[in-house]
């Protein structure tokens, strides 16, 4: 693997495949997928047939994880963006720097802004601009010299397409809340017993985990491409909580 940003890094993947195409802001790497993705009907269906994502309870809470538009933006092709999060409730994670990820359709020439913001505190956590030039999926992974994130405290954070500096109203922007949550003596010896990194990220999923579970899958996957379980039941997730559009993305 490439060197990393220091401060952060950012894969997105191409168009063509769920996740066909990795890229570090340092330098770009490209992974291409030999395997063709499910029909949109095709996952809604196995999404249906198996609940491999168990919602955690008492997390409601509705959350904008899509935002579009093109007004102010320098390109004239419409941009949406989406966030691989559930949208009716809080997604949790037992991770002390979690990481994020989320969609873009189009690609763009306007610097993109990732933010993770404590309530009532004036400074982010953390933030960054990316660069994105290409359509797909943008990983964003929260550096080693940011403080973990607190157990039991919930964190909005925000992609923002900085269409205007000037007219803040014209940006695009999606926002979620993320938890973290401590894991249980159950959820450790269960993970302890798991004999692959699919089986953890299933065993997250099951716990409400939705954060650790996707992370997961996608380090399988970008680590070997040809492990196609990883990317059907990561598919399958996402299908799961609504996302099928971006995961029957070819």
């Amino acid at each position: 693997m490439l060197k990393l940003n220091p401060l952060a890094s950012a894969i997105r993947l191409s168009a063509h495949t769920l996740l066909g195409a990795l890229a570090l802001l340092s330098a770009p790497t490209t992974f291409n997928s030999l395997t063709p993705l499910a029909s949109s009907n095709e996952l809604t269906a196995n999404a249906a047939e198996v609940k491999q994502y168990v919602p955690p309870s008492g997390r409601e809470r509705l959350q904008r994880t899509e935002g579009s538009g093109s007004r102010g933006c320098t390109n004239s092709i419409p941009v949406s963006l989406k966030l691989l999060t559930p949208s009716d409730h809080i997604a949790q994670t037992v991770s002390g720097r979690p990481t994020f990820f989320w969609y873009i359709s189009n690609p763009t020439n306007v610097p993109m802004e990732f933010s993770l913001v404590e309530p009532g505190m004036t400074q982010p956590v953390f933030q960054q601009q990316i660069k994105v030039d290409k359509a797909g999926i943008v990983k964003v992974e929260l550096p080693a010299n940011v403080s973990e994130l607190a157990v039991s405290k919930q964190y909005r954070w925000t992609v923002a397409l900085v269409c205007s500096q000037k007219r803040p109203s014209e940006n695009i922007y999606a926002r979620a809340w993320i938890e973290r949550v401590s894991a249980s003596p159950e959820l450790n010896q269960k993970l302890a017993a798991a004999t692959s990194a699919r089986d953890r990220a299933l065993i997250y999923a099951q716990s409400g985990i939705w954060q650790d579970a996707i992370a997961t899958l996608y380090r399988v996957y970008t680590a070997n491409p040809g492990e196609n379980q990883a990317l059907d039941t990561l598919n399958k997730l996402l299908a799961q909580v609504g996302l099928t559009q971006v995961a029957a993305t070819h």
